[in-house]
């Protein structure tokens, strides 16, 4: 055999084992035999790091795979087509994915497609994920809210069943970034900062007239504490007032001592008063009754002589005369 017989043998023996191996590996997948379903969508966000193969998932769960990436005037030309002979700079980027339906499990496979205009109409959105800080984009099927991100149709009629996009979260953040940004741009910086100089100058004058106003009181407060502290001194150095607080201190001390004697004997005294009231209790008695029907009495011989003080004097009024009657 020559040499380029056996060249030949060899490439072929090493391609079939290739072929093979490919075949076992994709048999051994089961990638052939898993029923599928194309899905599209559509948006006008940049796709880089999208690629053909990349994921397609499902809540977070793996579904299918891109299969088509591709601009809507390739794939559908002349559905936008209004007679300009202009490029249309704008036109949507169209991502076709490959799902896999046996991931829904056994009776519900066909019923994702088949209802996906439902779906559609209570939130489901396609957007465009990062798989990491360093891994490419893949596109995830979610539920949204259908208010906050309602269906927009598509410039043209798909061939397959449509989700419709919602913007990734990347892009809100960095929508929200340019909000801020605008706005910040729009503020007058400058006349913001003429105002708080022009406000601290006229601080500073009313501070500056206030200030001296109120240092030229304060010396005279200084002044006025110093005479009173010389006054205080003066008070405190004079010999009465140390005589003053020994006899205030050797009258409190006579206090101490006397005190309790006097009050000992004042207790003393209270109960031999509370025990003569208590023997005389009696007595006192009828002797303040006594001395209250007299004063009724009084009170009755007042009123008597205040209506008619003949009768308390005569005992009963003189015989009245008839007219030319002399008494006898």
């Amino acid at each position: 055999m020559s040499p380029s017989t056996e060249i030949k043998v060899g490439t072929f023996v090493i391609a079939s084992a290739a072929l093979a191996l490919g075949g076992v590996i994709a048999l051994g997948s089961g990638k052939f035999f898993h029923e599928t379903q194309i899905l599209e969508t559509s948006t006008r966000e940049s796709v880089d790091g999208l690629q053909i193969g990349s994921p397609v998932k499902y809540r977070g769960v793996p579904i299918g795979e891109i299969d088509a990436i591709s601009f809507a005037d390739r794939l559908y030309p002349g559905s936008d087509d209004d007679g300009s002979s202009e490029f249309d700079y704008g036109s949507p980027v169209v991502i076709r994915m490959k799902v896999r339906l046996d991931v829904f499990g056994p009776g519900r496979s066909e019923q994702f497609t088949k209802d996906i205009e439902r779906g559609v109409a209570k939130g489901l959105r396609a957007r465009m994920r990062s798989a990491g800080l360093t891994g490419g984009l893949f596109v995830e099927l979610d539920m949204v809210d259908a208010h906050e991100y309602p269906e927009v149709k598509p410039p043209f009629l798909p061939d397959f069943p449509y989700v419709p996009s919602a913007p990734s979260r990347f892009d809100e953040v960095l929508a929200m970034l340019e909000r801020i940004s605008g706005s910040l741009g729009r503020v007058d910086f400058e006349g913001i900062g003429a105002g708080m100089k022009e406000t601290v100058d006229s601080l500073n004058r009313v501070l500056n007239g206030r200030v001296e106003t109120m240092l030229a009181n304060a010396d005279g407060f200084i002044a006025e504490l110093g005479k009173s502290n010389a006054m205080l001194q003066k008070l405190l150095s004079d010999p009465r007032l140390e005589s003053a607080l020994d006899n205030t201190a050797a009258m409190s001390a006579d206090l101490r001592a006397t005190l309790p004697a006097t009050v000992r004997e004042y207790g003393e005294f209270g109960a031999e008063l509370n025990t003569l009231v208590k023997a005389e209790e009696h007595d006192l008695r009828r002797l303040l009754a006594a001395l209250r029907q007299t004063a009724e009495n009084l009170e009755n011989l007042t009123d008597r002589a205040r209506q008619d003080p003949p009768r308390l004097l005569f005992s009963a009024p003189p015989r009245k005369l008839a007219p030319g009657e002399i008494e006898p």
